[in-house]
């Protein structure tokens, strides 16, 4: 029996879904402590930038087609699949003598993840009724709180015991993976539909690779391998725009494209694809531009492994926390209370970006004026950063609960995979074209309090976009009106 014949809650299944959301923030705010401290160790902290950028460049280039994919291969092959490509990019960081290979193992193990990571929210509506996913799509945000909580402090713990172990923290979430996968796969749906392959969009595909790779490398490597305004960043910005100009206007045009931009049609999406891109530049902030900024600054102080572990602490227990009520809450009338909460959103993450940037008035180890409070033990930073991220919790867990239940609301059940794959591609291109314009703004200063304000911009326009775009129609406020005082 499939999960949706299911009248009751199939609980095993839905307990695998959320323990591979564990497994996978664990490894996504994990992973930015080792990629931190192995650069250090390759001496290339100057391409930090460009490799934080490539952990989720891979999930960018995949998303926009994992619709497709998903049909041709069936939902469980796309996620075995995903989880062994991502395993494979993680043992070839592990072995990597110098940055180039540990690149491209980034890239490998990022393009692994994009399989699956909107597996979530794509399982989780085949196991519950629509008015029940924001509740349900709340769990989710709980779970990826829980993994974003312990992936830092565990990882930061096996990789300062050195040797071996600092090589085993970038696989540590296999276990909570592979749990997942066995309570997940006896229901998990694996139809194919063979038609999907045929007239496949292949030139569409390149076309959206070769341009999102050209941006991300002309925008990262200037200034740093070549000048800016040098032959080399002229040619990559050229082919970056001549491919998605090209491939913006083919898939418009044909029948059956690789990049479904026609989905952007339903606007209820495509407001929700920027806020989530908003949200990711955000947490970008607090999950790698945080890591890296306590490292640098914090160089020798006993406690800095300590600090740099738990930099997103205070955002997981606050996302946690909302994630168990805050779905339900605001499912009960969510054609009501849905658009002050997304809102809100976006104001906190202004909030929080706003705070970072005043780190840079908290001086650092190097230069002799480092702010300590409680009797010259915890520096002042640290304080402001578990303010701030706290402060943003409320925004991770607005959008983790709550956006996709918003765009989904007005979605046909069969279109939600691809409409899933595509709010993702916001996910993950929100940070990937974050990070690349922080590595303009960052140049060669190192200084990276001038990421968090990039980040602030972007909150800026991601609040602009929510008050014009999250809103229901006068008649699903009245049903919702109605529907909640039938229900008391």
């Amino acid at each position: 029996m499939s999960v949706k014949e299911k009248k009751q809650h199939n609980w095993p299944f839905i307990i695998g879904v959320l323990l591979i959301c564990v497994g996978m923030q664990f490894a996504n705010y994990g992973s930015a402590l080792c990629v931190s401290g192995d650069l250090t160790k390759l001496g290339a902290t100057q391409f930090y930038v460009l490799i934080s950028s490539l952990g989720t460049m891979g999930m960018m280039l995949v998303l926009p087609v994992l619709g497709k994919l998903t049909a041709i291969l069936g939902q469980k092959t796309t996620i075995l699949t995903g989880v062994c490509i991502q395993l494979l990019g993680r043992v070839i960081m592990m072995m990597a003598p110098a940055w180039p290979l540990y690149a491209l193992g980034q890239l490998v193990q990022s393009i692994g993840g994009g399989f699956y990571i909107s597996a979530a929210y794509v399982l989780m509506p085949l196991a519950v009724e629509r008015p029940e996913l924001p509740k349900f799509f709340g769990y989710i945000a709980v779970a990826n709180a829980l993994g974003s909580m312990c992936g830092p402090l565990i990882v930061s713990m096996v990789y300062a015991m050195g040797g071996i172990w600092s090589k085993l923290a970038l696989i540590l979430n296999l276990p909570l993976v592979a749990a997942g996968l066995l309570l997940v796969m006896k229901d998990c749906p694996n139809a194919r539909n063979r038609d999907a392959a045929k007239g496949y969009d292949l030139p569409g595909l390149l076309l959206t690779v070769v341009g999102i790779a050209c941006l991300v490398f002309c925008l990262n490597l200037s200034g740093k391998m070549f000048a800016w305004g040098s032959a080399p960043c002229l040619l990559l910005a050229a082919a970056a725009a001549a491919c998605i100009i090209i491939m913006i206007r083919r898939e418009l045009r044909i029948a059956n494209p690789a990049v479904p931009l026609k989905m952007f049609r339903n606007e209820r999406l495509t407001y929700a694809f920027i806020c989530a891109a908003v949200a990711s530049a955000y947490s970008t902030c607090s999950a790698s531009y945080c890591a890296m900024w306590i490292r640098t600054n914090f160089q020798g102080l006993p406690a800095s492994t300590f600090f740099t572990g738990t930099g997103t602490l205070a955002q997981g227990l606050v996302t946690f926390i909302l994630g168990l009520f805050l779905g339900g809450y605001v499912g009960k009338k969510f054609a009501v209370r849905f658009r002050p909460f997304g809102i809100m959103s976006m104001v906190t993450a202004m909030i929080a970006t706003g705070l970072l940037y005043c780190l840079r008035f908290t001086g650092t180890v190097a230069g002799g004026n480092l702010v300590l409070l409680a009797n010259g033990t915890i520096p002042a930073g640290m304080l402001l950063i578990y303010l701030a991220t706290a402060i943003g919790g409320f925004t991770s867990s607005v959008a983790q609960g709550l956006y996709s239940a918003y765009w989904q609301s007005n979605m046909r059940r069969e279109d939600i995979a691809t409409g899933s794959a595509l709010y993702n591609f916001g996910n993950t291109g929100g940070s990937v074209i974050f990070s690349a314009v922080v590595g303009v703004v960052l140049g060669s200063s190192g200084d990276f309090t001038r990421a968090f304000a990039t980040g602030f911009v972007f909150a800026c326009v991601g609040l602009l976009v929510a008050i014009r775009g999250f809103r229901f129609t006068p008649e699903e406020i009245a049903k919702a009106e109605a529907d909640y005082a039938a229900k008391k």
